[in-house]
């Protein structure tokens, strides 16, 4: 497993990546998902969680989609999309319609929690909130990939280690 972390970042990338924080997931109720940081970021960004690394912050995303899957019971990405966005920001039409297309899923086709359609339709989340990748800003890159879930999967699957 990879240790990447994008925390030094320049400002000039997104939030999610300067906060390897991939869904843009905004602090809020209080979930204690593995790997969380106090550290800041260069920029704005404060209200969204930072996890010490990019594996830290794809196992949030994924516990996070198969949460809204499987309990709030958002079985198609147009269910999933006003969950998973704030209407008040987003236009949460589009964000279903390129989270579809950037996934290959039909929006309103029936999810499965499997390995295989998880993985496209978190990586085309993270793509929706993140940009495309790899970005290149100030002589930096940074990217969002397939090992990046795996890394964040494989998290996921191993128990947590007792206190």
């Amino acid at each position: 497993m990879a240790d990447k972390s994008y925390l030094n970042l320049p400002a000039a990338f997104p939030v999610g990546i300067r906060r390897n924080n991939p869904g843009n997931l905004k602090k809020g109720k209080l979930v204690a998902y593995p790997g969380l940081t106090d550290r800041n970021d260069t920029g704005r960004g404060p209200q969204f969680y930072a996890f010490k690394t990019m594996a830290y912050g794809m196992r949030a995303m994924i516990a996070l989609v198969l949460s809204r899957i499987v309990k709030q019971g958002c079985t198609t990405i147009a269910k999933l999309g006003p969950k998973y966005t704030n209407p008040k920001v987003d236009d949460t039409a589009y964000w279903v319609k390129l989270v579809g297309q950037f996934s290959g899923i039909n929006p309103n086709a029936i999810l499965t929690t499997d390995h295989d359609t998880m993985k496209k339709l978190v990586l085309a989340i993270a793509r929706k909130e993140c940009g495309p990748f790899p970005r290149h800003e100030n002589g930096k890159t940074a990217t969002i990939d397939g090992q990046d879930f795996e890394d964040g999967w494989a998290l996921l699957q191993t128990p947590a280690p007792l206190a």
